[in-house]
């Protein structure tokens, strides 16, 4: 039986009078309340200044302590006066003053009525030239004319976003099919909005995980993400912060994970950590630059891990998100404490099973050893299946060269100790279009050729040892050149027979990968490498019975090898959706069709 809850008729009555909290007045309002929430609401106003100078709940930022109670903090060691202005003083400069506490975070309090503000940091007001900033922290920017900086902006009462994702549960790394997209390219809407209406699409293609390019605010309206400004805020362009919420939360009901990818090797200039201190002295920054000239985190600095632990956790937490993908993270670096090894820490502090993927190109499987990082993404698998697939040399790899591709279908011959520290891919925003690097042999640049090696492609990125992870629009033969300018994906090209073929390809293998564990394991086999013929055959298994047969045909001309099966009895081929029954004898000689391969799998 329910029982009536019991509710205390009450006034608020404003703020404490120590005139040291700088606050505001406020309307005086009747409001209706239970027992439990008075309790809850006299513990927050009761806290003297004292107090909430060591609370840990006044951090960085603003933060929303309920019942119009707002406090402000921003961390700024060593400087001798912060001052705090905004639409609550009408921008008066003279400002609320804000104060510091031994942490190095300047703390400030208001009690505001519900709506929203916005508001800036004055910092070393007492000086001829104050430097005027947003909050690194914001959640939210909005520009005004006249105002070199961005105004923060933040929402007093604003309603918590309701989440509906309790039942999802991700799943392990070596079960992934990750999916890399960029929001502004992925629909013509180019909005957090236009993903989430596309993820019946992206969950019926097979896929387990996508991999969102950054989405932190950056300058302008156009960018790939990697120079991000406000590591807080989700890039306007694309949407609200509760857009992004639905996204994951939508995602999250149809069993697909999100990853962010997140840049914390250095940031954009106009991020206002740069303004608060001169590069030299502050503490966020070091010396050691990067290849695109900007500004470059300290990551043996505190201030730093604290800036980015900050970040992960708000993400984490706040946003639902299932893990990271680091980039550059060679130009980080790591030691036992500092570095890759920091970041990475942080993060399974706060989410013990969050997915934790670098790059680290010049040694992919050291960062994985050496760090707390799960895997990292597998460069060399991409330069070698080029070489085959455009039947040339590319980038140092040889066409031909079976024991090369062997190598990279197996992880360990990489230096990876699991599958699951091995993500495999032959499209990445990196790259050009693998439709578009066939087509640089003017023999292949005809339709029927880009289809038929995008399939043989796809067959040895999903049945090869590792986590598979295809680039958007990799599935229906986008051949685009690669550009940072506006490169929409040409969903169009799903209602051409060919292309519409070649995705429900990449379906079938996705859906082969998620129902037999044979090719979630570490388990691989070659039973034929022919450089003359210029193919690979080899078997993959589990300890359950579960056995695949894999034949790659990278020649153009048409190949019969003879198949050495585990065992004899019936085989399903998996790409053409027959039967195959070897009687008593597992010996089979097996037609492989030119520039394509087939999958069979044990019945």
């Amino acid at each position: 039986m329910n029982r009536a809850v019991p509710l205390v008729r009450i006034r608020l009555t404003g703020v404490p009078d120590d005139s040291r909290w700088q606050a505001l007045p406020r309307e005086r309002n009747l409001v209706e309340m239970t027992e439990d929430a008075v309790i809850n609401m006299n513990t927050v106003m009761d806290k003297d200044y004292e107090t909430l100078m060591q609370d840990e709940l006044v951090t960085a930022g603003v933060t929303d302590h309920g019942y119009g109670r707002v406090t402000f903090g921003l961390f700024a060691p060593w400087k001798r006066v912060v001052k705090l202005i905004g639409d609550f003083n009408n921008w008066d400069p003279i400002g609320v003053p804000m104060h510091p506490r031994e942490d190095g975070l300047w703390v400030a309090q208001l009690d505001l009525p519900p709506g929203e503000y916005g508001y800036q940091f004055v910092v070393d007001s007492d000086t001829e030239h104050p430097t005027v900033i947003a909050d690194p922290y914001s959640r939210k920017l909005r520009w005004v004319e006249g105002s070199p900086e961005p105004h923060s902006v933040f929402e007093v009462g604003k309603k918590p976003y309701v989440w509906d994702d309790a039942g999802f549960h991700a799943k392990p790394l070596n079960e992934l099919v990750i999916y890399e997209l960029h929001v502004g390219d992925f629909t013509p809407e180019g909005t957090f909005k236009g993903v989430t209406q596309k993820l019946d699409y992206i969950r019926d293609l097979g896929v387990s995980a996508i991999e969102l390019m950054p989405i932190q605010e950056f300058p302008g309206d156009r960018s790939w993400g990697y120079n991000p400004a406000y590591f807080f805020c989700p890039e306007s362009s694309y949407g609200t912060a509760d857009d992004f919420k639905e996204l994951v939360d939508q995602a999250h009901q149809r069993g697909i994970a999100v990853i962010l990818d997140m840049v914390f090797n250095h940031t954009d200039a106009s991020n206002s950590l740069t303004k608060l201190y001169p590069y030299q002295e502050s503490p966020f920054f070091g010396q050691d630059g990067n290849p695109w000239g900007f500004p470059d985190f300290n990551h043996w600095s505190d201030a730093t891990k604290r800036f980015i632990k900050d970040v992960q956790d708000y993400w984490l937490l706040e946003f639902h998100v299932d893990g990271f993908r680091y980039d550059h993270s060679e130009g980080i670096g790591w030691d036992a404490e500092s570095g890759m090894n920091f970041i990475a820490w942080a993060a399974k502090q706060t989410k013990p099973h969050a997915y934790l993927i670098a790059e680290n190109l010049p040694d992919p499987a050291g960062v994985v050893h050496n760090t707390h990082v799960d895997a990292s993404w597998h460069e060399s698998f991409h330069r070698v299946l080029r070489a085959q697939l455009r039947e040339g040399d590319y980038q140092g790899k040889r066409f031909g060269d079976m024991n090369a591709v062997l190598a990279e279908m197996i992880f360990a011959m990489e230096g990876y100790t699991d599958n699951a520290q091995a993500i495999n891919y032959i499209e990445n925003h990196d790259q050009e279009r693998i439709a578009l690097e066939v087509r640089t042999n003017p023999a292949l640049d005809i339709d029927q050729a880009v289809n038929a090696k995008s399939k043989l492609g796809a067959l040895a990125l999903f049945t090869a040892t590792g986590v598979p992870m295809i680039y958007a629009g990799q599935e229906f033969g986008m051949s685009t050149p690669k550009t940072v300018d506006v490169n929409k994906l040409q969903w169009e090209r799903l209602n051409d027979g060919t292309w519409n073929d070649l995705k429900q390809f990449y379906a079938s293998l996705a859906r082969l990968v998620a129902q037999n564990k044979a090719l979630q394991l570490n388990n691989l086999e070659p039973l034929i490498v022919d450089d003359a013929r210029k193919v690979i055959v080899f078997k993959r298994w589990d300890d359950g019975g579960n056995q695949v047969v894999v034949g790659l045909n990278f020649s153009p001309a048409q190949q019969h090898v003879d198949v050495t099966f585990p065992r004899a009895g019936k085989w399903h081929e998996w790409t053409k959706d027959y039967d195959e029954e070897l009687g008593d004898n597992p010996v089979k000689t097996v037609e492989l069709p030119p520039s394509g391969g087939k999958v069979w799998v044990a019945a």
